[in-house]
């Protein structure tokens, strides 16, 4: 009987945490390379996922689980659905093994985890309901927490949030105590706007926290917040801080993030242009921390900049001259 097979696009830093919690767990990984950078195909190496092309994915898996910054979540479907409308690929799919001895192979699972507006998982969605050779069910989805750790034997997961109805597999309820999912609504959408609403307090506190350290700092006043952040208000100042030394790496990421943000506060929430307003400024913080300052060059597995509050908000004022 063969191991269930989990295809994860694409082997960030939650990809690789996901990886390793399922090769863990006894699931086989794979991921698609085509068109990856060198710095992620080392990571695939490094990790020891099977490396394969777009259609062999779809021919090897049952579950595909996208996590990709929020600008290539369509066109990561569209490959995926691209492969799914192929003949061969329903033929060599239906020649492997099924799992558990079932007399089919069954669909393929779609997970859509990237952090994208409601509108477009709806879109996305809709491309998995065309006929194809191989049928595809599509799961709404969103990653709530950092990346799967693991220590003294035990993991520590992030909250995978799931939307949507299908017909899901014996395996699947295996797959939700790995992984940590939850279904919250037979809605697609829901759990993308259960994601937003999340990342909206704090990456958006984050987004604040930029914009108030850089502006003290570029007026000389970073000690003192700091020391009355710290006397005040504590946990603000914890929850601040760690955001801003975190933040580096993943700011390209957020920059979409933030404009999902807005667009589902408005859709979703009926704040009429508002929420589009604020985190479409948010946005632009990012955007300006990733393009405008060395922070956009650091990476979670090797970071040299940025490393404390000090840093980087001295970093991010001086690209204000």
């Amino acid at each position: 009987m063969r191991a269930v097979t989990v295809g994860i696009i694409s082997i960030g830093d939650m990809g690789l945490g996901m990886s390793r919690l399922l090769k863990a767990h006894g699931y086989r990984v794979v991921t698609s390379v085509e068109g990856r950078s060198e710095h992620t195909l080392s990571r695939v190496r490094a990790a020891d996922i099977e490396p394969l092309s777009d259609q062999e994915l779809v021919v090897q898996t049952d579950y595909v689980l996208s996590i990709v910054p929020p600008r290539d979540a369509l066109a990561t479907a569209e490959r995926i659905t691209r492969s799914c409308r192929e003949a061969d690929t329903a033929t060599k799919r239906n020649a492997i093994e099924r799992v558990n001895g079932g007399s089919s192979r069954g669909p393929l699972y779609y997970l859509e985890l990237n952090a994208t507006s409601p509108r477009l998982v709806e879109e996305i969605a809709a491309m998995f309901d065309t006929e194809s050779f191989v049928p595809c069910q599509f799961l709404d989805g969103g990653i709530i927490g950092g990346p799967p750790s693991q220590t003294l034997q035990e993991w520590k997961k992030p909250s995978v949030v799931l939307s949507g109805t299908v017909d899901l597999p014996p395996t699947f309820s295996q797959l939700t105590e790995v992984l940590n999912l939850k279904l919250v609504s037979p809605r697609i959408g829901a759990a993308s706007t259960l994601k937003l609403s999340f990342a909206a307090l704090t990456k958006g506190l984050t987004a604040l926290s930029i914009l108030s350290f850089s502006t003290a700092q570029k007026q000389d006043l970073l000690p003192e917040l700091l020391e009355h952040l710290q006397q005040y208000s504590p946990h603000t100042a914890a929850l601040a801080s760690a955001g801003v030394i975190g933040m580096s790496p993943k700011a390209y990421r957020w920059v979409d993030e933030m404009r999902g943000i807005g667009e589902a506060i408005d859709r979703e929430g009926a704040w009429g242009g508002l929420g589009s307003s604020v985190y479409g400024g948010f946005a632009d913080v990012y955007r300006s921390v990733s393009d405008d300052t060395v922070l956009g060059l650091e990476r979670v597995e090797a970071r040299s900049r940025g490393k404390t509050v000090e840093d980087a908000a001295n970093i991010i004022a001086e690209s204000k001259k």
